[in-house]
């Protein structure tokens, strides 16, 4: 078999709360969920040409020769799953990777497992190498644009996630990299408001420290919070916020409902609420605004 590097669109399915499952449900259930959601998702990938690599654990690693498979094997995916106890969260990334025996290694693999790390549980995220080279009729799913982080890759990776419930009515055209880029010009400033008070984040100030110590920019009161528990960083033109806590960090955004965010980052955009450690939906939790503002 060649050992060729070859291009092909890697998708890491997992599911989420595998250890809150046993818990609740007890090992001999929790078991027999784990191994029909596998069933299920096998399945999906077949029937949509795709190739199961490898299961590890309550995981999927599969590829498919394009992304439009890709993208209709994790919407099969999550559909199937509806009806079910369990739920998952996906990310694929078109690369090139190098095939071994029946399975394939390679960056564009990490790479996947990480969009799917990024992914909330129920979402289909993937990379803008995947999305790009969509069919056009695939394009109405995609929603807002998003940056993570890869160890090995210097750069910001931007992420989409993708509907795959109902088709959205309105086509959301996918902006290109140059225009992504545009949009956050190292111009603008993230306005940070904790009380009565203000501090704003950007070319002159790049790094903004928040926690329950004294020592941070931004300091809590609640004992939920670690001491240095999470720092937002100015960097190529985005606002970054990289949780390194206990806890995790809450983040609602406009309107969204809050999700956490532990020991991993997000780009602030638009704007939203940061709570260290705590739901904002609780009553006393202590409130840290953001807004990006527009040069």
């Amino acid at each position: 078999m060649s050992t060729e590097p070859r291009p092909l669109t890697i998708l890491f399915a997992d599911i989420g709360g595998s250890a809150a499952l046993y818990k609740r449900e007890g090992d001999a259930r929790a078991h027999r969920l784990v191994a029909e959601s596998l069933a299920c998702m096998r399945k999906a990938v077949s029937e949509n040409q795709g190739t199961v690599l490898r299961t590890v654990g309550d995981s999927v690693l599969a590829s498919f020769e394009t992304p439009d498979q890709a993208f209709l094997g994790a919407r099969d995916i999550q559909r199937v799953h509806r009806d079910m106890p369990v739920s998952v969260r996906i990310g694929f990334h078109s690369g090139l990777v190098i095939p071994d025996d029946g399975d394939v290694y390679g960056h564009a693999v990490n790479i996947a497992a990480r969009v799917a790390e990024f992914s909330r549980v129920d979402e289909i995220m993937a990379t803008a190498d995947a999305v790009e080279q969509l069919s056009d009729c695939y394009q109405p799913f995609l929603s807002g644009a998003d940056s993570i982080e890869v160890k090995g890759v210097a750069e910001l990776l931007t992420v989409h996630r993708l509907h795959w419930q109902d088709q959205p009515v309105a086509v959301t055209r996918l902006a290109s990299r140059q225009e992504f880029e545009k949009s956050t010009s190292p111009e603008q400033r993230l306005q940070i408001r904790h009380g009565n008070r203000i501090i704003y984040a950007g070319a002159e100030q790049v790094e903004i420290s928040l926690g329950r110590a004294s020592d941070n920019d931004i300091a809590v009161s609640n004992d939920e919070a670690s001491r240095h528990h999470a720092r937002i960083r100015f960097r190529n033109g985005q606002f970054l916020m990289q949780d390194e806590s206990t806890n995790g960090t809450f983040v609602r955004k406009d309107s969204l409902l809050p999700f956490l965010v532990r020991r991993d980052s997000i780009v602030l955009d638009g704007r939203g609420v940061l709570c260290l450690g705590v739901s904002p939906e609780q009553t006393d939790a202590e409130m840290i605004e953001f807004e990006l503002l527009q040069a």
